[in-house]
């Protein structure tokens, strides 16, 4: 008999493939999630993918309307427009807000230091093979920018800033699928954010910041158009 423990455990695992195939494109947006199909993919019960389905409603991958079932939400350029700029107004927030912080200052700039050593290994790995690293990168770019606002001191902004952006990089990983990764230029950017906040030098980290993030607006038209066409395929 599986304990409560072991249940955990078992849609914890399913949660994190669903929301890795998804990010990835491996279940297109706009593509209806049957359970009877996820069962047999994901090898779980049925309650435990409308459990694990209904939480990726609530974090935002996944839609689901009555007598329809589930659907993986689609993609648009309103959508990241909209990802975007709650993302600038979370992150420029939260990280001035780490800065001026000085409670744990040290601590928090030990831990930025990590966060970048971790993505600037995969950052390299991706060079040499995308496809073979994407998740490890979507994962350590995230955590370098979520441990950027993690000082901020507002569990609130944390909170919403890490919603916002798991969102924000699925259109970054999905966008691989049409474009290269942006590479040296990426890594450039991430070492020399690092560089100013280590240097507490807030005015250079807030513009290399913001210009960082409006990157992500520009997928050229090709990528939105492809991959809006794969949510009616």
């Amino acid at each position: 008999m599986i304990n409560s423990d072991d249940r955990k455990l078992v849609g914890q695992s399913v949660y994190e493939q669903l929301r890795s195939d998804i990010v990835t494109g491996a279940l297109s947006p706009g593509e209806k999630l049957k359970l009877n199909s996820l069962r047999l993919r994901y090898s779980a019960s049925v309650n435990t993918l409308r459990e694990t389905l209904m939480r990726l409603v609530s974090d935002g991958f996944v839609l689901f309307v009555d007598q329809k079932g589930f659907t993986v939400k689609p993609v648009s350029t309103a959508d990241l427009r909209e990802l975007l700029e709650l993302r600038q107004m979370l992150e420029l927030s939260g990280v001035q807000k780490s800065m001026e912080n000085k409670t744990g200052h040290m601590e928090w700039k030990s831990a930025l230091i990590s966060a970048h050593f971790r993505l600037s290994c995969v950052e390299k790995l991706m060079l040499e093979d995308e496809g073979s690293h994407v998740q490890a990168w979507e994962k350590a770019d995230r955590d370098f920018h979520v441990t950027m606002v993690s000082h901020c001191g507002s569990q609130q902004l944390i909170r919403y800033h890490a919603s916002v952006i798991e969102l924000y990089m699925r259109y970054q990983v999905l966008a691989l699928h049409r474009r290269p990764f942006r590479g040296k230029a990426s890594m450039e950017e991430h070492q020399t954010l690092l560089k100013h906040l280590i240097d507490d030098d807030m005015e250079q980290v807030l513009f290399i910041l913001d210009s960082h993030i409006q990157k992500g607006l520009t997928l050229p038209d090709p990528v939105m158009a492809q991959l809006k066409g794969s949510a009616s395929a």
